[in-house]
């Protein structure tokens, strides 16, 4: 071996390591996107390789929004949520703009298998009827046999407008150590809101005590 060889190891096991794990130090872990719950504004917007469209603070809270990213292969918003200056809760809000109102539905199942690779099984499931007046079948039929986003398609008789009118809401949720996770389709006076929601299980506490609650 040169005497130059161990100098040439040494270099290519700190690349290979990050230098800090040498040090007993770890990356931390990655709650949403490439961020941990609890990072300053500062650390999150770092993050991003381009500036946010929007930074608004309200007595102690404050949100960063990103436009133009792309989240399970469609249009998306990222918005972070901070108390404090505490990274607390982020959110993916889906930008489609369809014509066509059951393309919603689709959007929803699109997302979906997403978001089960990432997490695993849901901890619940529900597609909630608030309003059988654009369906064929009574709410009792509904709430028993199409209780859940699996039961809903596209395909499906007018959905997507009883999901515009909030007559229909489908959600999904994820309950991890860190973070939960809601998938939410749902409307209002024609209007429909996609959106992925996270929220760090330890900071949660924080938003309430800035809002005085």
């Amino acid at each position: 071996m040169s005497a130059r060889a161990p100098h040439l190891l040494l270099a290519v096991t700190l690349a290979l390591s990050g230098g800090n794990r040498l040090r007993g130090q770890t990356d931390p872990p990655k709650d949403f996107r490439q961020v941990a719950w609890g990072m300053t504004k500062a650390q999150v917007v770092a993050s991003e390789s381009k500036s946010p469209a929007e930074i608004a603070e309200s007595k102690g809270e404050m949100i960063v929004r990103y436009d133009s990213v792309r989240f399970a292969g469609l249009d998306a918003r990222v918005v972070y949520l901070f108390a404090r200056d505490q990274l607390v809760r982020a959110k993916y809000i889906l930008d489609a703009n369809h014509a066509e109102l059951n393309d919603f539905i689709g959007d929803f199942k699109t997302v979906e298998p997403v978001l089960v690779e990432q997490h695993g099984k849901p901890a619940e499931e529900r597609a909630i009827w608030l309003d059988d007046s654009t369906q064929l079948e009574p709410k009792s039929y509904l709430d028993q046999d199409r209780a859940t986003p699996a039961n809903i398609l596209p395909s499906d008789q007018l959905v997507g407008l009883a999901v515009s009118l909030g007559h229909l809401k489908l959600y999904t949720e994820w309950h991890g150590n860190r973070t939960e996770v809601r998938h939410l389709l749902t409307g209002e006076n024609h209007q429909i809101v996609h959106l992925v929601e996270y929220r760090s299980v330890a900071l949660t506490p924080r938003e309430g005590e800035v809002r005085g609650r």
